[in-house]
């Protein structure tokens, strides 16, 4: 019974040019048996847009001519407008809106709607003057109307969507409200909603939908009167979004689609919902496909006569974020579903991961790629659970082609011959020299390699730091402070829950747990265990009420960390308590260049804090990420080694800057890379109270040369993979967990560790 394992199958809804990488690649895709041939799908096209580098598109109308309009920040994210007749070819003058509206600097638009009556309305956030919140009205015939905005309900005027009404008034949507008032004068005309927590609204035909406290509401929109509420579309949201209906509907754009449809676009996909109906059809599937994907925000949705659906994105999470418009159209004469199919397998979800499956899609339209996850979340399967059943499906021939070996037991794959030799495609790649010789065997061979890699470090005073140079000098420095400090030494959220804890120093110590005969150390455990039941403690002392939490919640932080591990653990999370005087030292991975820009700027600020190599029981050691491997018994193998390559070229390898380091030699020691954001700065805000103090935004400059060349220097003499077995680790730190909170002693914690993971090895 494969109970474990969630398949998400992202089936193609594209029909883009295969070109670029693929000629490089050198190899032929090996297609599938021939299969009958379904025809029909969405299919995927993306439009050119009025200027280079607009920023955003933000809304998206056809005017009653047919004409299609957009509204869009300019590359100085400036506001515009512009026209075109053929649905995206070809663009008219641009109309600059931010000098119509008569705003300056002093102003920030908070929503911009279009009319298919030719009218435009915007609401402002004025940040200086008496009215802060105003609302701007242009119609056709350019005739501007100003009205205010603080007196709506809810005492609120803050605005987060606007859009016409049915009627051509103007609906707009605060926080805890939503109201409609005339585009003639401003005045409310009527309020819908008051006082819950309001997610969103769209328009079907004459009703209004409106997401408020997870469920959805339902208007005559001429009269204002409430009709009866329907649960088919409220139940696939909740189905959709699992526990938190409020993670789809604020990633969610929908317009109508006819008198009684309702087209909306999730992350998940495209669907549509007719009202009284009994379903909700998806039109695309699976949306990370497409241009639409956990990485992109959705801005706006519209469809024309022909029942094309157009798409507004914005690419805010790229190295420079761009809007994005793009349009599906049905073609009844494309194969619904590629020939070749890509089977891939994650431990869990990963984002990055996701996006570059995304890529490699619009690369390679004629391969559809299948997910395999083996921990959702949902269903309560271990680590130990999903890896079992991923083992006995690989032996018997149904496993996945391609492995994601993040939290997977990589030696004991390899030993058992589960794993393809994969050096021919790293020979070519062409991987950092201390990166490959850690997963080179002696023969070799190669049977996995990350696609990027993050930096483990330690920052805080420079006197200290300097001498905490593995795990027990950390414990000797925590120690050191337990009673000299008013708060913490670490941010409180590092030291508060000891599953935390122990995960990530468990990471830079694990490589030192295994004897060679493959046992485990037992002193090395016991060791593991004291010096960070040492921090704990120390931080229990020198924290208040603040450090305490229950054991409930301490997990619920623990499954929080592990499933957002890679963010949880970065440096970038924890450095700004360091900066803000709330705490002394703070540890994580440097995954990024703006990480490091982070860093450098807080030491520039404070002289007394500097950064070095953070290690635990282990040296040097460096973070994996995204550990890629294709299984021996790989059905579509020659698709999987496409794959693989995908992720290791030059082009690739430049992307995802956020998710670590790159390890192909051309790109980590190109000056292009080094040089990302140099020509501006970066703002990261925060909002902080300590001692009674708020504390102001950073403002990020680029690092110095010689703070570049020492972090680029110092990835290159990391020689040992953090982490290991996600199995072995899972058996220690349970037992560890147990030790930090009492419930156990220090010997039979070290024993029950032992005696799990001779179990496992055992099986």
């Amino acid at each position: 019974m494969k109970y474990w394992r969630k398949r998400i199958v992202y089936m193609m809804a594209i029909m883009l040019s295969a070109g670029g990488i693929a000629g490089n690649m050198g190899s032929e895709i090996v297609l599938a048996e021939e299969k009958e041939t379904v025809k029909g799908r969405y299919a995927e096209q993306k439009l050119s847009l009025p200027e280079e580098n607009c920023k955003a598109v933000i809304d998206i109308c056809f005017l009653e001519n047919g004409t299609m309009r957009i509204a869009y920040r300019d590359s100085e994210a400036k506001l515009k407008t512009a026209d075109s007749r053929d649905q995206g070819k070809s663009w008219e003058t641009p109309r600059d809106l931010w000098e119509e509206f008569g705003k300056s600097e002093k102003a920030e638009p908070m929503t911009v709607n279009l009319s298919k009556d030719g009218g435009i309305f915007s609401s402002w956030n004025c940040l200086e003057g008496e009215n802060t919140f105003l609302a701007v009205y242009l119609s056709a015939e350019g005739n501007k109307k100003e009205f205010d905005l603080t007196q709506m309900p809810e005492g609120q005027g803050y605005v987060y969507k606007s859009q016409f009404s049915p009627s051509g008034n103007i609906l707009l949507m605060g926080d805890k409200f939503l109201c409609e008032i005339s585009r003639e004068d401003g005045r409310l005309i009527r309020t819908y909603e008051s006082g819950g927590y309001v997610t969103d609204f769209g328009i079907a035909g004459n009703q209004l939908l409106v997401f408020a406290d997870d469920t959805i509401h339902y208007y005559n929109a001429k009269t204002g009167d409430p009709l009866p509420e329907e649960t088919v579309f409220t139940e696939h949201l909740q189905m959709e979004s699992g526990e938190n209906t409020e993670e789809v509907v604020s990633s969610r754009v929908f317009t109508g689609m006819g008198e009684q449809g309702i087209l909306y676009v999730s992350k998940k996909g495209i669907y549509v919902y007719n009202l009284g109906g009994s379903v909700v059809e998806q039109l695309l599937s699976e949306g990370y496909l497409t241009g639409i994907s956990s990485k992109t925000e959705l801005m706006d949705v519209e469809t024309d006569a022909d029942g094309n659906i157009y798409l507004a994105v914005s690419d805010r999470y790229s190295d420079n974020p761009t809007g994005m418009l793009l349009k599906y159209g049905y073609d009844k004469e494309q194969e619904a579903v590629p020939g070749t199919e890509l089977d891939i397998y994650m431990l869990k979800r990963d984002t990055h991961m996701e996006q570059m499956i995304s890529l490699f899609q619009k690369e390679y339209p004629d391969i559809s790629v299948t997910v395999q996850e083996g921990m959702t979340g949902e269903d309560g399967v271990t680590a130990t659970d999903a890896m079992k059943n991923l083992n006995t499906e690989i032996m018997s021939g149904e496993g996945p082609d391609v492995l994601l070996m993040d939290g997977l037991d990589a030696e004991n794959y390899i030993e058992r011959g589960m794993l393809e030799d994969i050096s021919g495609i790293m020979e070519k790649a062409g991987i950092l020299e201390n990166i490959q010789d850690a997963y080179e065997e002696e023969d070799g061979s190669i049977y996995c390699m990350p696609v990027r890699f993050g930096i483990p470090i330690l920052a805080g005073g420079s006197e200290e730091i300097d001498n905490a140079v593995d795990l027990e000098k950390i414990a000797d420095m925590t120690e050191k402070y337990e009673n000299q400090y008013s708060d913490s030494f670490f941010p409180a959220y590092q030291i508060k829950w000891p599953g935390v804890m122990l995960r990530f120093f468990g990471e830079i110590s694990a490589p030192e747990w295994m004897k060679k005969d493959g046992t485990l150390d037992e002193k090395k455990v016991k060791d593991f265990f004291q010096q960070v039941n040492r921090i704990y403690q120390a931080g229990q002392k020198a924290g208040n009420a603040s450090l305490d939490s229950t054991y409930e919640y301490a997990e619920k932080m623990e499954r929080i960390y592990d499933k957002n591990r890679r963010e949880e653990s970065s440096l970038n999370s924890y450095l700004v308590p360091c900066a803000d005087g709330q705490a002394l030292f703070s540890y994580g991975y440097l995954f990024s260049l703006e990480e490091l820009f982070l860093l450098t700027t807080i030491e520039k600020q404070n002289s007394d804090i500097s950064h070095r190599l953070l290690n635990g029981q282990a040296e040097n050691c460096f973070s994996p990420e995204m550990i890629m491997g294709i299984s021996v018994k790989a059905r579509e193998k020659e698709a999987a080694k496409l794959f693989v390559s995908f992720l290791f070229s030059e082009e690739q390898q430049k992307n995802n800057k956020e998710a670590g380091f790159p390890v192909r030699k051309s790109v980590y020691d190109s000056e292009e890379y080094w040089e990302f954001g140099q020509e501006g700065n970066i703002e990261y805000g925060f909002s902080s109270t300590y001692n009674g103090e708020s504390h102001d935004m950073i403002t990020v400059v680029h690092s110095a040369d010689d703070q570049i060349k020492e972090i680029q220097k110092l990835g290159k003499t990391l020689t040992m993979p953090s982490g290991g077995s996600r199995i072995i680790q899972d058996s220690v730190l349970e037992a560890g967990k147990r030790y930090l909170y009492g419930k156990t002693d220090l010997d039979q914690a070290v024993e029950q560790a032992v005696s799990q993971v001779k179990l496992y090895l055992a099986e």
